[in-house]
């Protein structure tokens, strides 16, 4: 019953709409010590996009929040990318939030392609948010989907959702994170007002 009451006085401030996450272990051509590059065959993607990857020489989870230029290429200032785990259409706030125009394309400084964002999708792979301190739920739509906060989630030390899983919560992390196994799965955040 306290969930009920609790539920119904809540306000939302906004919602991160489905986005779909993945596993990201098959991704070739890795930087292994270098920089990434990000760009789009549509010039009508201008938005925000962050990259989520570890650090080649301290193997710290990091992350870079880029802005397209549409088909211009951008280069990360993060030149010591070793793997990298996700991509997300917008910023690590759950804002700034614009579905691919065409299909974004991250490659390694040779050009070699890493991973790609498919037209009117929102990320692949890992996906992390810094939602430190706000009131939180997870909804899990489809797939198997793992939540870790604090860290990089993996399917063994992620939080597992059962079928259309609803997980209230608020981060004590940095970031908090989602990802799938080989399923894919989408999911939806709603941040409610403080």
């Amino acid at each position: 019953m306290s969930y009920l009451v609790r539920e119904a006085f809540r306000k939302i401030d906004y919602i991160i709409p489905l986005f779909d996450t993945k596993a990201w272990s098959g991704w070739t051509n890795q930087p292994d010590g270098g920089a990434v590059k990000v760009s789009s065959n549509s010039a009508s993607d201008t938005g925000k996009l962050t990259i989520f990857g570890t650090i080649k020489t301290t193997g710290a989870f990091a992350y870079e929040t880029v802005t397209l230029t549409g088909a211009s290429v951008v280069t990360t200032t993060e030149t010591d990318w070793d793997d990298i785990k996700g991509l997300f259409m917008g910023d690590v706030y759950g804002k700034n939030i614009t579905a691919a125009v065409g299909t974004i394309t991250l490659t390694n400084a040779a050009g070699s392609t890493i991973t790609t964002i498919a037209t009117t999708k929102l990320s692949g792979g890992l996906v992390g948010l810094d939602l430190r301190g706000h009131d939180v739920t997870v909804i899990q739509v489809s797939g198997n989907l793992y939540l870790y906060d604090g860290g990089a989630a993996t399917t063994a030390n992620g939080y597992p959702f059962g079928t259309a899983e609803k997980f209230e919560f608020i981060p004590i992390g940095d970031l908090f994170t989602l990802i799938s196994d080989g399923s894919a799965a989408t999911s939806k955040i709603v941040v409610y007002k403080s």
